[in-house]
């Protein structure tokens, strides 16, 4: 075992990459995925390591030497992905999360417990609508946020910018004041513009890009009878796809 900064990484893996994903030890995406990749599975070992946070600040470690960090892309951009994808081990699911690949109709109505009379797309459209503010909500915290991050800070003072030491928090505080002018336009602009074209681009999100999670958790008490728990109902989508030799194209390229 190989240990760096606190974190163990197996070093008996062989050729096997290490994938980082969310999750804990009974991890919803370890079941799905090793399901789904059947004998494949064994060219990867899967360590669930939490949150979408924990994993992108332990890629922006650096540490990841035979792997990387596989997580949902919740409301990012293509743009937004391409950056992050391009400096750190980092790979994104092309869904919100990994939820999204079990509204597959398909394989939800080869599954033993589906109520046969169920329509699952008109379901899902009555889950969408009745959650309209809450994934809005949502989307608009998340774009404000992301935009928040892009403020200004205060930059390094080059050596020939230099004052003395008794004109230095002068100095400092006309940086704040210009820093504070910049961040108050942005808000503004948040504001009279961002908002209103956000909340257009929500409008425009195709299915796969909205909360996965929150509409299979309330689809699957209307489409099984007496439904398992969301871990089990992965397992055995999973084992319907596999059975088809079916892979989400974003999961074969990401696993080939």
């Amino acid at each position: 075992m190989k240990v760096s900064r606190g974190y163990k990484t197996d070093t008996t893996a062989g050729d096997r990459k290490i994938v980082f994903c969310e999750g804990g030890e009974q991890s919803l995406d370890v079941i799905f995925y090793k399901t789904l990749l059947g004998v494949n599975a064994n060219k990867f070992e899967f360590k669930p390591i939490g949150s979408s946070n924990t994993l992108l600040c332990f890629a922006e470690t650096r540490l990841i030497e035979n792997g990387f960090c596989l997580i949902d892309r919740d409301f990012r951009t293509d743009d937004e992905i391409a950056k992050i994808e391009s400096k750190y081990s980092i790979k994104f699911l092309d869904v919100h999360e990994i939820e999204n690949f079990f509204l597959n109709q398909t394989y939800l109505e080869k599954l033993p417990y589906f109520r046969k009379k169920a329509n699952i797309s008109t379901e899902i459209n009555k889950i969408i609508l009745a959650k309209r503010v809450r994934f809005l909500a949502d989307f608009l915290q998340f774009k404000i946020n992301t935009h928040l991050d892009k403020f200004p800070r205060i930059s390094k003072l080059e050596n020939t910018e230099l004052p003395s030491e008794g004109d230095l928090i002068d100095v400092l505080l006309s940086q704040l004041d210009h820093n504070y002018t910049e961040v108050n336009t942005k808000i503004d602009e948040i504001k009279t513009t961002y908002l209103q074209i956000w909340k257009e681009e929500y409008d425009s999100l195709p299915r796969k890009l909205l909360p996965g999670k929150e509409i299979f958790k309330e689809l699957k008490n209307k489409i099984f009878n007496n439904p398992p728990s969301e871990s089990d109902i992965a397992k055995d989508l999973a084992i319907e796809m596999e059975k088809d030799s079916f892979v989400p194209p974003i999961l074969h390229t990401i696993f080939r």
